[in-house]
């Protein structure tokens, strides 16, 4: 996505916007315990893989060839 350029516009939209849905969830479910780690368990399985760090990483050999 946009050629391994890092903090594009189309980035940093897909990166807030599961942040604010995370907000409104927790929000909403009124920081229900069960459901705060399932979100939570989310938002970080969204969000790290778009960190820098793992630019061109492949978990599990997943996409390998």
């Amino acid at each position: 996505m946009d050629y391994g350029i890092q903090f594009t516009s189309s980035r940093k939209f897909l990166t807030i916007s599961p942040i604010v849905l995370y907000i409104l969830a927790s929000f909403y479910t009124k920081y229900d315990a069960t459901h705060f780690l399932v979100n939570t368990g989310s938002l970080l399985s969204v969000l790290l893989p778009k960190l820098p760090l793992f630019h061109g990483v492949r978990i599990f050999g997943i996409n390998r060839y």
